[in-house]
């Protein structure tokens, strides 16, 4: 178990890190990195076709990623908190993230940890459940580390939260998950 420091510098290097959320354990990595994300769905097994959730700390870490600030009072609506939206991404936003989408998932969280995690990295990160795909959530870092050995975990408690987030599209309003 790592302390915000050296899971800043492993997040910087392009690893991948985990991490206590709102509900489960989260996989993470540097959303501008392109090699980290593929290492991210390697680990994982994951298809690039479905796309990534980014969780952040502060609205304005979203503003490269999406358009915010076009639905900014929806979205503060529920945020912050452990909800996910589906906002449209901007044009140049990398399909290792969006996926086979048009939308990015985005959430702007309170949960500590992950609040100081994205506030000393200066901006959102990764965030999908710890586990293969497939398989059930891991529950702490004992699993993950047995599982994903080369990840290296924050220290720190699950929010609380019985489920992953609920997600919803920002435009249709219809819930995901």
């Amino acid at each position: 178990m790592g302390s915000i420091g050296s899971i800043l510098e492993y997040l910087q290097s392009g690893e991948t890190i985990a991490y206590p959320t709102e509900g489960v354990w989260g996989l993470g990595c540097d959303p501008s990195n392109t090699d980290a994300i593929k290492k991210l769905l390697n680990l994982k097994g994951r298809s690039k076709d479905k796309g990534l959730i980014l969780i952040g700390s502060q609205f304005e870490q979203f503003e490269n990623f999406a358009y915010v600030e076009d639905f900014k009072e929806k979205l503060m609506s529920k945020w912050p908190g452990p909800h996910t939206w589906l906002v449209p991404a901007k044009e140049n936003l990398s399909d290792y993230i969006k996926g086979e989408n048009e939308k990015v998932a985005l959430r702007l969280t309170n949960h500590m940890s992950v609040c100081r995690l994205c506030d000393s990295f200066g901006g959102p990160i990764v965030s999908t459940s710890a586990n293969k795909e497939g398989h059930p959530t891991l529950n702490n870092p004992k699993e993950i580390l047995e599982s994903f050995p080369e990840v290296k975990c924050l220290k720190g408690d699950l929010g609380g939260l019985a489920k992953p987030s609920t997600i919803q599209d920002v435009i249709t309003d219809m819930i995901i998950r």
